[in-house]
């Protein structure tokens, strides 16, 4: 059996698992191969509470995206965030080997060794570790500090950290479909892969992973998001089902952007249960929730202790990043630079429509991530039914057969 150099990548998000497939061109791009999104169940602010649900999300994708292109998934990237996931600085030094001629990769090769002897706490694991500086003989910071003079190397290290709870409910749900689970990345730094451009990267952009000189400064996760958006949208009596729609169809987050006599009936259970939503109303409840959300992404980045550095703003991706005028608001509520972002950094130009939702940023993130790791173990063949989508055998009459 043929094996194709795939990479595979899981987002999941707390109302949709979205599962891109890819492979490096010649050239090194990401050509996107297939993107599927399912809406999931279970998933509460980043963290699995109902594995029947997610794995039977997880695979719907993952059948989708395997009939499509006719292969047998077996392994995958995935990403995942939450207040779970946290950034932690840590110090250290070693002292050069030949200070007459200068520090060399040897030496840089050193300190990271150090770096990878500190240990997590107990309930947590170290997800990545990201050299923030380097300084010699404590003079001026620098990027690469090989061939330098001086005695001694030193750096801070940005420890990007996760309870293991939560991975390993991860885990569980996608060997429950049969997919072996090759590493987990953090959704903001894998999202600003797909999204940031260089610019953004060197002078200092927020997408609530704070990049500044091309390396991630911090990380943090807001705790609320759209479904927070949503279960506002749902005290105005709209049916569950209805309220996405009617949020990304009629929604706005700036109430004053929104007609002041314009409404839309929404249907119910019966057509007596119809009811007519002035646009204004549902814009005020949205505006009051994004309000919510926009303050505490400039909370965060005013802890990060960035705020006055970041030339080129924020950057808003992922789903609610489509919802209208949200880009305004967050203009209004930061006072910084605001643009919605799709995917488009390392992907190849005939690739670029289909990654084009914002909402796919994250998954294609973790394409980009997962690839310099390797591909994937996926079989070109037609695809086998995922695991607990067989058929059950059939049973024997009670009794016993005769």
């Amino acid at each position: 059996m043929e094996r194709k150099n795939y990479t595979v990548a899981v987002d999941l998000g707390s109302s949709n698992v979205v599962v891109a497939v890819g492979e490096k061109a010649a050239e090194g791009q990401m050509e996107v191969a297939s993107i599927v999104s399912k809406p999931v169940e279970g998933v509460n602010a980043g963290k699995i509470e109902n594995i029947e649900l997610v794995s039977r999300a997880i695979r719907e994708a993952m059948s989708e995206a395997e009939e499509q292109l006719g292969i047998r998934i077996t392994e995958a990237y995935a990403g995942i965030s939450g207040d779970f996931v946290r950034c932690a600085r840590h110090m250290d030094h070693v002292f050069v080997y030949d200070p007459q001629n200068g520090v060399n990769q040897k030496d840089v090769d050193a300190l990271f060794d150090r770096m990878r002897n500190v240990q997590a706490p107990d309930d947590e694991t170290i997800m990545e570790r990201v050299p923030q500086n380097y300084v010699v003989d404590d003079n001026q910071e620098v990027k690469n500090p090989v061939g330098s003079f001086g005695k001694k190397l030193s750096s801070t290290f940005n420890f990007i950290l996760c309870l293991k709870t939560p991975m390993q409910r991860l885990d569980m749900a996608l060997k429950r479909v049969g997919i072996k689970m090759l590493s987990v990345t953090s959704n903001a730094i894998a999202t600003a892969e797909a999204v940031l451009l260089p610019d953004e990267k060197e002078e200092g952009v927020a997408d609530v992973a704070v990049y500044y000189r091309n390396v991630v400064r911090y990380i943090a996760t807001i705790p609320m998001g759209a479904t927070a958006i949503n279960r506002d949208i749902r005290t105005m009596s709209v049916p569950e089902k209805h309220v996405e729609s009617l949020k990304q169809k009629y929604g706005s987050a700036v109430a004053e952007l929104a007609p002041e006599d314009k409404l839309i009936r929404v249907n119910g259970r019966t057509a007596r249960e119809a009811k007519d939503i002035l646009l204004r109303n549902l814009a005020t409840v949205i505006e009051a929730r994004a309000t919510d959300i926009a303050e505490f992404v400039l909370q965060e980045i005013k802890d990060s202790g960035y705020i006055g550095k970041l030339a080129y703003g924020i950057v808003l991706t992922g789903g609610s990043a489509k919802l209208k005028d949200l880009d305004e608001l967050f203009r209004r509520v930061t006072g910084m630079d605001v643009r919605v972002a799709s995917a488009e950094t390392g992907i190849a130009e005939e690739s670029k429509e289909k990654a084009a939702d914002p909402a796919y940023a994250t998954a294609v993130g973790i394409l980009l991530k997962g690839a310099e790791q390797g591909g994937c173990a996926v079989v070109e063949r037609p695809a086998a039914p995922r695991p607990e989508m067989r058929q059950p055998a059939p049973q024997p009459p009670v009794g016993g057969y005769k």
